[in-house]
C-alpha cells in the first residue's frame, strides 16, 4: 500500500504526522509526506531555476523545504527514520521529477519514505499528486478552511482520512459504522488493521431510521462481527433506531475514530442531500477515515 500524508507546517501538521505516521506503519505501507505551497517570489520571477542544486547555491528560502525538513526531523526524533549520520536532510537531494520534487529515505519497517514538494493550488496539486502515484489512503489535517476537507474527500480519488481534532495525548478507540453500502466490507478491513496494531477497542455500530433493520444492514453486521473474530480481535456491535449521522457523533464523541464507507449517492444526490460521511464530517469532534472503493 502507499500512503500519502499532506502538511502545511508544524504549528498545524504536527498531531497529524504523528499519527498518520503511526497509521501507515500498521498498514506496513509506503509513505510519502507531500507540501503544496505557492512558488517563491524568486522562482516566479524567473531569477533561477529550480533544478537539484538550485536551493543549496542560491540558498532561496522556500517554505516548502523548511516544512519538510521540520517533518524529516519530527519523524527521526519518534524513531520512524533511521538517525544513521548517513541519513540526513539535504535540500541538494530533492530530484525534479513531473511538477513535483522528491527526496526518498529509509524508514524503520523497510518501507521507503518520499519527501514530496509541489507547488500551485492545494486540492489540484493533492489530486494530480494522487492520479500519478497511486495511493491507497490520503491523510489530511482537519483544515480551517471551510470546505477543504469537504472538497478533497469529493475529489481525491482515495480513502481518505482526515485528523479532525487529534490529540496526541489522547487514547483513542474506534468505531466501525456498519450498513449495506459496497463500502461497508473494505472500512471494516481497514478498521481492523488499524485497532490491531494500534491496540485499539472496536465498535461495529448499525444505525437505522426506524426499528426495523433490513436483511442487508442485518447480513453486513454479521459479516463484519466474523471478520473480526477472525483476527481475534475483541469487539462490541451496536443496533441503534434513530438518525445515523447524529448517532454517529454522539457516540464517537471526541475519543474514537470514525471509520465509514464513502456515500454510493450519485454526484446529484450528494449536491442536494448531502451524504452520510460528508454530514459527519463537517459535525463531528474527531477523527474519520472515508473508505473508497469496495
Amino acid at each position: 500500500m502507499n500512503f500519502l500524508l499532506a502538511v502545511s507546517s508544524d504549528k498545524y501538521s504536527g498531531p497529524t504526522l504523528r499519527i498518520g505516521s503511526q497509521i501507515a506503519e500498521s498498514f506496513k505501507a509506503k509513505l510519502t509526506i507531500v507540501y503544496v505551497g505557492p512558488k517563491p517570489k524568486e522562482l516566479f520571477a524567473g531569477k533561477v531555476s529550480f533544478a537539484r542544486d538550485s536551493l543549496a547555491k542560491w540558498k532561496i528560502y522556500h517554505p516548502g523545504i523548511e516544512v519538510l525538513r521540520w517533518a524529516f526531523n519530527d519523524l527521526q526524533s519518534c524513531g520512524y527514520l533511521n538517525k544513521d549520520k548517513e541519513d540526513t536532510f539535504d535540500p541538494i537531494n530533492m530530484v525534479e521529477g513531473k511538477d513535483r520534487y522528491r527526496m526518498v529515505l529509509p524508514s524503520r519497517n523497510g518501507q521507503e519514505v518520499d519527501l514530496v514538494l509541489r507547488e500551485g493550488e492545494i486540492i489540484d496539486q493533492l489530486r494530480k499528486e494522487c492520479n500519478e502515484q497511486n495511493y491507497t489512503i490520503s491523510i489530511i489535517g482537519g483544515s480551517k478552511e471551510r470546505n477543504m476537507a469537504h472538497d478533497l474527500i469529493q475529489y481525491l480519488p482515495t480513502s481518505v482520512f482526515v485528523m479532525k481534532n487529534v490529540n496526541l495525548n489522547k487514547k483513542y478507540n474506534l468505531i466501525i459504522c456498519v450498513d449495506d453500502s459496497s463500502g461497508t466490507k473494505r472500512a471494516v478491513r481497514f478498521g481492523a488493521i488499524i485497532a490491531k496494531q494500534m491496540g485499539m477497542s472496536v465498535t461495529l455500530l448499525t444505525v437505522s431510521r426506524n426499528e426495523n433493520f433490513g436483511s442487508d444492514y442485518l447480513e453486513s453486521a454479521k459479516s463484519a462481527s466474523l471478520h473480526l473474530d477472525s483476527l481475534k480481535l475483541s469487539h462490541d456491535q451496536k443496533f441503534i433506531s434513530g438518525d445515523p449521522v447524529k448517532t454517529f457523533i454522539e457516540l464517537a464523541g471526541e475519543d474514537h475514530i470514525i471509520v465509514m464507507g464513502a456515500s454510493t449517492r450519485s454526484a446529484f444526490a450528494k449536491f442536494f442531500l448531502g451524504s452520510k460521511p460528508i454530514k459527519t464530517l463537517q459535525k463531528a469532534n474527531c477523527p474519520i477515515l472515508i473508505v473508497k472503493g469496495e
